[in-house]
């Protein structure tokens, strides 16, 4: 059976002040949405010639309204974060960012805080740049954030926060922790390379063993207890993406990810798990309007349950995301432009296209 997930971004405004991004959003689309965001405050703690440490972060929220019914006011990626940069000699720099997710909404009780990204890295104009830790890799930060406007939905057809986590850390698309990678410009080309180290999210149960029905004792009398793994292995993952740049306005690409991984069942059988995707996309921006498009394709990375599929991870999936948005400058006095922007984006199970039986 074909399930495919169509979603329309809610047209919004974006207000834009210089130096501070100030955003207040509204829309309506069958039912209704209120969104707003602090200004994303950014100051410098310490600076001198040589170092800076900035602190930063905002505060976000939106509330969905359908009818008086099931009305709920959800976080909107409110974060804090700290960087910390210092300039060596010889054009060598370096970089320290922390940043965790919080919920100021104590929705749920509590704060929910969360790490979004740590990693520390060098760089150098001739050489590139260099980081570790947990950060963007070449999947978001080079090709799909060329559509991440969308304040709900975003990403999702991009298949960048998918996987066995929310952030797309675990596969590697989205914030991959323990990660390696390297970014260099070469003229109009940027290329980027991303190493994942291993990770095993394997969990044990001891079980007793039985024999013709009959539980098997040691010398002892104890019974011989066997261990059943059950969760997954990530052995690795890596991603390799190219972008071109002919103009300031313009800007094409595509990455390619693998993630070798294994899936255990809770009989301790293994089962290959392993991830292949591809995505491609770019931007154009002539004058005050910015128009985007990506596209993928993404075997073994999308949850079932995205799909209303009865997999624990489609076999093959295809997604596409555009977003269009247009900036009225000089509009409001002190406010660089009001943009507005829509959207849409599409996912569809592309292996289960089978007409239901009745």
């Amino acid at each position: 059976m074909m399930h495919n997930t169509t979603k329309a971004s809610i047209p919004t405004l974006t207000l834009t002040p210089s130096r501070l991004r100030r955003i207040w959003q509204t829309g309506l689309l069958g039912t209704g949405l209120l969104a707003m965001a602090s200004p994303s405050q950014a100051f410098d703690v310490y600076k001198t010639d040589t170092d800076r440490v900035e602190f930063s972060g905002r505060l976000s929220a939106y509330a969905v309204f359908q009818d008086g019914k099931d009305d709920e006011i959800y976080n909107g990626g409110s974060r804090v974060r700290l960087i910390h940069e210092h300039q060596f000699q010889q054009g060598w720099s370096s970089i320290i960012r922390a940043e965790w997710g919080v919920d100021p909404w104590f929705k749920d009780g509590t704060d929910a805080h969360y790490k979004r990204m740590l990693y520390a890295g060098v760089a150098h104009d001739k050489w590139g740049r260099f980081t570790a830790g947990k950060q963007y890799g070449p999947w978001y930060d080079m090709i799909a954030v060329n559509t991440d406007w969308f304040w709900i939905n975003g990403g999702e057809a991009s298949g960048t926060f998918e996987g066995r986590n929310g952030d797309g850390g675990l596969h590697g698309t989205g914030r991959p922790d323990n990660s390696l990678y390297w970014k260099k410009d070469f003229g109009q080309f940027t290329t980027g390379v991303m190493y994942q180290l291993g990770h095993d999210g394997k969990h044990g149960n001891d079980s007793p063993v039985f024999q013709n029905g009959v539980i098997v004792t040691d010398d002892n009398g104890l019974p011989v207890m066997e261990r059943e793994l059950s969760g997954y292995e990530r052995d690795y993952s890596y991603e390799t993406a190219l972008n071109w740049q002919p103009n300031e306005d313009v800007t094409i690409g595509g990455v390619y990810h693998h993630t070798e991984l294994s899936d255990y069942d809770n009989n301790g059988a293994s089962e290959n798990g392993d991830i292949d995707a591809w995505l491609l996309g770019g931007h154009w921006s002539p004058g005050n309007w910015y128009i985007a498009l990506v596209g993928g394709e993404y075997r073994n990375h999308i949850a079932g349950s995205t799909l209303d599929s009865s997999e624990a991870f489609v076999d093959k999936a295809r997604g596409v995301e555009f977003i269009t948005h247009y900036s009225f400058k000089n509009l409001v006095p002190g406010s660089d432009a009001i943009e507005v922007y829509a959207g849409l984006n599409h996912l569809k199970d592309t292996d289960s296209c089978r007409v239901p039986s009745d």
